[in-house]
């Protein structure tokens, strides 16, 4: 009887530890890890953003995103009165870097308003409910709901998080072979996520 009680419970245990690690096996297939940065380039003077950052009048800025797996990245801007995307794209090609508008352009802030943000999402899959809302002409209230949502479902728990460096390849999209960008990529931080990552850089602008 005691042999057949000693067999139950190392039956049992095996199936608990069977199920334990098929659940840190799926946490950690769900989690989705990217470098993302914002270079600034104001007068001769070259840094990188911080989440709440001041810009200038003329200011360069220029939008650098290395995800660590294929993945959907989209990027989406607002000031007080518009929103809009920016980009959309499938990442195919894994460990590669995308650079926005391109590594040897900027988008110049003219500003015309004295707040600028913008939504870095990138995701394990496409996501519907971004392509929807821009179909049309979103507000920004709309979108803000949006963001929220998306910001809720990315959020993990502190034990999944893994900061484990992750290889950076040579390609880059919208670019030149030699990517002047290639230089900043090993002082961006790594962001993670459920699934996906929501990073939203906020600036106020003085002209």
């Amino acid at each position: 009887m005691k042999t057949y009680l000693f067999g139950l419970l190392i039956c049992f245990v095996t199936i608990s530890l069977f199920f334990l690690n098929s659940g840190t096996s799926f946490a950690q297939s769900s989690l989705i890890r990217a470098k993302i940065g914002i270079q600034i380039s104001s007068g001769e003077k070259l840094k990188l953003a911080k989440s709440r950052d001041r810009l200038k009048t003329g200011d360069l800025i220029r939008i650098v995103i290395h995800p660590e797996k294929a993945s959907y990245i989209y990027v989406i801007y607002s000031d007080k009165n518009i929103v809009s995307l920016l980009s959309m794209v499938e990442q195919k090609i894994k460990s590669s870097t995308l650079v926005l508008p391109s590594v040897n352009d900027y988008y110049q802030i003219d500003g015309k308003s004295s707040f600028e943000t913008f939504a870095i999402i990138i995701s394990s899959k496409g996501i519907s409910e971004i392509q929807s809302i821009f179909q049309s002409n979103p507000t920004i209230e709309k979108w803000s709901l949006l963001e929220q949502e998306l910001k809720q479902k990315s959020k993990i728990k502190l034990n999944e998080k893994s900061d484990a460096p992750f290889a950076i390849a040579g390609n880059v999209r919208g670019g030149i072979s030699s990517d002047p960008t290639k230089s900043v990529l090993k002082d961006l931080k790594i962001f993670s996520g459920n699934g996906m990552i929501v990073k939203k850089y906020e600036f106020k602008v003085k002209k």
